[in-house]
């Protein structure tokens, strides 16, 4: 069975979502992508995650740059991934160094901090059953909110109105309550729950062949941000 996933990373881990057969959203959540088959059952997966994939040899990536022109205001989401000469350095002072040396410039801590989840992403990058594709989530609410990026954040009451109904219109059996009422807030944050599902809105449109890609040639395959 092929499935299809939306994934963004939470408190906990990962959270997951998908839509079954009859269009029912079905949510989990796992400290490590490779717990997918195990919560999942699939032959075939295809996944959309709010984190870096393919990494370039050089920073910042076009992806980054294009997204950071799409977004405005909300450019500071979008966080310079690393090469992979950065990404396996085991401490900050040491990524900075090397960033520094290559570069000209030290990474962000937020950067950084992220560093762990890129990894656990890396290790999907060859399997042969799995597709990935990075989503980034404010992206995909600018798609959804005809080309009109969202200023307000997730986290004050306006912000999440906004993007919870679009996320309802897009997906009818969507019901946020229901949603929260399954995990704890220490684990799963609101924001977690809403960004998952709009990068599933995505991976649809990868599927439909209807994404937009930035860039939409890259320099290595499937090194692209897509909404």
């Amino acid at each position: 069975m092929s499935v299809i996933v939306g994934i963004d990373g939470c408190k906990s881990g990962w959270f997951v979502i998908w839509e079954e057969s009859d269009n029912t959203l079905r949510s989990c959540v796992i400290p490590q992508l490779k717990m997918l088959r195990d919560m999942i059952s699939f032959r075939h997966l295809t996944i959309g995650i709010d984190i870096p994939v393919v990494l370039s040899d050089e920073i910042p990536r076009a992806a980054d740059q294009l997204a950071r022109k799409q977004l405005g205001k909300k450019s500071s989401t979008i966080f310079t991934a690393p090469t992979p000469g950065i990404l396996k350095q085991t401490n900050y002072e040491q990524a900075c160094h090397v960033s520094k040396n290559q570069f000209g410039k030290s990474i962000s801590i937020q950067s950084w901090n992220l560093f762990p989840k890129i990894r656990d992403a890396q290790t999907l990058a060859d399997e042969e059953q799995i597709d990935i594709f990075e989503i980034h989530p404010e992206l995909s609410f600018r798609a959804l909110n005809r080309g009109n990026v969202i200023l307000e954040s997730k986290k004050i009451a306006k912000g999440f109105l906004l993007r919870s109904q679009l996320l309802e219109r897009a997906f009818p059996n969507f019901e946020f309550e229901a949603i929260r009422a399954q995990y704890l807030k220490k684990d799963v944050a609101n924001d977690d729950i809403l960004d998952a599902l709009v990068v599933l809105w995505s991976v649809k449109r990868v599927i439909a062949k209807e994404a937009i890609f930035l860039p939409d040639n890259p320099i290595k395959p499937n090194m692209s941000i897509a909404y």
